[in-house]
């Protein structure tokens, strides 16, 4: 909800409260100060009590919204991230939330003492022939595939297979309970210079004409008031703006 609507709805609340409140205090035969104050009362308990629910609501849908766009760029990373470094990084959050040791097999591959967990992070979901390769993989541990998307039929295969498949909310709240969530994004979209960008702005050739009719518009009034000469002097350090950004400024 945007806070303008959310402003609204809390004013929309109080009139509503207000005037039927009002209404019916009149029709108990309150006299018209009284039934004002406790009308307005009324109106700003019920506005208070529907802001406080609202905040809530408020509160969890962009908590949600942040959740859900955080997954996304914890997921993207991933896909970008050296399959050594991911390794390293489920290594340290699955022994903190299993309380084991967990070893690294090989790159994607880590055991600990009653599973095997492969980790699959990447652009495409995880398909029947990796899960076929999987589960020819000999071991004695329980088979965990650790992804963050899979095809459907591929998880029909592993549910026949008996693989164990965590997907992409789980991986999200390991690393998140775990404080294991990167500082920096690969994703992340390099810093611009925004000085930069806004000197670009200010100094546009655009920006010329602004500065010739607020000049000649300061000038204008110069011949109707007694400060003329600040009229004057500003008015003319505007036209000599105008005049520098139209010649010297960014197109």
């Amino acid at each position: 909800m945007k806070k303008s609507a959310f402003i609204s709805d809390i004013i929309f609340t109080f009139f509503l409260v207000w005037i039927v409140a009002l209404c019916l205090f009149r029709h108990l035969k309150i006299a018209l100060i009284p039934a004002l104050f406790l009308a307005v009362l009324c109106g700003a308990l019920a506005a208070a009590a529907f802001a406080a629910l609202q905040q809530n609501k408020r509160k969890a849908f962009l908590l949600s919204r942040s959740d859900a766009a955080l997954k996304e760029k914890l997921f993207l990373h991933l896909a970008l991230l050296g399959d050594n470094e991911k390794t390293d990084l489920f290594a340290a959050a699955l022994a903190e939330e299993d309380n084991a040791t967990i070893e690294k097999l090989d790159s994607l591959f880590l055991q600990s003492e009653e599973r095997i967990y492969f980790l699959s992070f990447r652009f495409s979901p995880v398909t029947q022939d990796e899960i076929a390769t999987l589960s020819r993989f000999q071991t004695d541990r329980q088979k965990t595939l650790v992804c963050s998307q899979i095809e459907e039929a591929a998880l029909t295969l592993c549910n026949r297979l008996s693989i164990d498949v965590r997907t992409g909310d789980y991986a999200f709240r390991l690393l998140k309970s775990q404080n294991a969530l990167p500082e920096k994004f690969l994703c992340d979209e390099v810093p611009k210079n925004n000085r930069a960008r806004k000197l670009r702005l200010c100094f546009s050739r655009a920006n010329a004409k602004r500065f010739l009719t607020s000049g000649a518009l300061i000038l204008f009034f110069s011949l109707f008031t007694p400060f003329s000469y600040y009229y004057l002097v500003l008015g003319g350090i505007l036209l000599l703006a105008a005049l520098f950004i139209r010649i010297f400024g960014y197109s």
